[in-house]
């Protein structure tokens, strides 16, 4: 039956392909047709690629299981990370990884990767980033091939829950606290004495993202003291703070929900404004050392690629007949707020061949392997995670 299933997925992926020809573009070009969303602008091009639909192997080769990562990108700070994890993690458990590169964040274009990784015949999907009500839609698929669904850096909105909880191909997931990190952006700036702060954050429509903006706007909301210089949603960050420079020069500091020196370095150099402007933003990146370090940086906050080991373990323990029970994992962001406390990170958790927890300690949490492995110690790992309980964990 799942066979048969399988191959009927395979036919309606053909049959999409051929309607999104027919239509006379890609899903990228469709997105942009259907509403008056800005392209990217050029650095976000650079940051996250262009290779989109193309698929990457990872961990087993010869796997028993097949793991598809519906992602954005495998080749950035973050997502390097995270594939790197995920092919650490399956070598040590036989399970083949196939990543899906999707081109944007689109509904459909999510729908169509897990519509494409059901049709090669995956046993289990890990999804990221995601709009609120997408996953149903996306469980839906996987439940029609069989394969189970886990989710990474999202939580399910609470308007779905129940719907997507009944459901035998859920396994559960993983998100990080995003609306305290938008907070904690806003109110670093604050405390290092920024007065007149300009807002920019992904636009609106992504989980993730959105509740980042609302910790942001929170944090602007409880510090009347300070002036919001302005707020920009969309895709073309750099800009964007080409202008809110050029628009005021009383601007002393930018939040970002995103990659911010890549964003808002070259722009403040190009206005003269170095020294004067203090960045904070979401997602941390190679040159995170030098900005902190020299002061443009107040705040930077990431870690996310642990993410990784949650959904997988939930999927790993439902293929081996063990489901452990469902739940959304709460994951800790890493705050660097020093060229110190960054180095740390690198040190004990980013560098070539550091993981937040090693095999040995995920065997704790198969059922195969530990009889007594519940989801309870999934929260707790997610409740702990840190620099300081990774040096406790491994040493330094």
């Amino acid at each position: 039956m799942k066979r048969i299933k399988r191959a009927v997925a395979v036919l309606l992926a053909v049959m999409m392909i051929f309607s999104v020809i027919g239509c006379g573009g890609s899903s990228g070009s469709k997105k942009s047709d259907s509403s008056s969303k800005e392209t990217k602008d050029a650095k976000t091009e650079e940051v996250w690629g262009n290779k989109s639909g193309q698929d990457e192997i990872c961990g087993d080769p010869d796997g028993k299981y097949t793991i598809g990562v519906v992602i954005h990108t495998t080749t950035d700070f973050l997502c390097a990370k995270y594939k790197a994890y995920t092919d650490y993690l399956g070598k040590a458990y036989g399970v083949k990884f196939n990543y899906y590169i999707i081109e944007n964040f689109a509904d459909e274009t999510y729908l169509s990767a897990i519509e494409n990784l059901c049709a090669q015949g995956v046993d289990g999907i890990i999804t990221t980033n995601f709009s609120g009500t997408a996953v149903l839609q996306g469980l839906k698929i996987c439940e029609e091939n069989e394969v189970y669904l886990g989710v990474g850096w999202s939580q399910i909105d609470e308007s779905i829950k129940d719907q997507v909880y009944k459901s035998d191909y859920f396994v559960g997931g993983s998100y990080e606290a995003d609306y305290d990190a938008g907070y904690e952006i806003v109110t670093s700036l604050i405390d290092s004495g920024c007065k007149n702060i300009a807002a920019i954050g992904y636009e609106p429509g992504i989980t993730c993202h959105d509740r980042r903006w609302e910790g942001m706007m929170k944090a602007f909301e409880d510090h009347p003291e300070v002036k919001k210089a302005g707020e920009y949603r969309g895709l073309e960050f750099t800009k964007a703070v080409e202008d809110f420079l050029a628009a005021d020069d009383s601007i002393d500091g930018i939040a970002i929900t995103l990659l911010g020196i890549e964003y808002c370095s070259e722009p403040i150099k190009s206005a003269g404004r170095e020294g004067q402007v203090k960045i904070a933003f979401c997602d941390l990146s190679e040159n995170c050392q030098g900005s902190l370090d020299n002061g443009e940086t107040v705040c930077a906050i990431g870690g996310q690629y642990a993410d990784a080991v949650f959904p997988f373990v939930l999927i790993y323990n439902a293929l081996e007949g063990n489901a452990l029970d469902k739940v959304e994992v709460p994951v800790n962001f890493i705050v660097c707020k020093s060229g110190q406390e960054f180095s740390d990170y690198m040190t004990y958790l980013h560098n070539d061949g550091v993981y937040a927890w090693t095999t040995d300690e995920v065997d704790q949490l198969i059922k195969s392997k530990n009889k007594n492995a519940s989801s309870d110690e999934l929260l707790e790992m997610g409740k702990n995670y840190s620099i300081e309980d990774t040096i406790a964990r491994h040493g330094k």
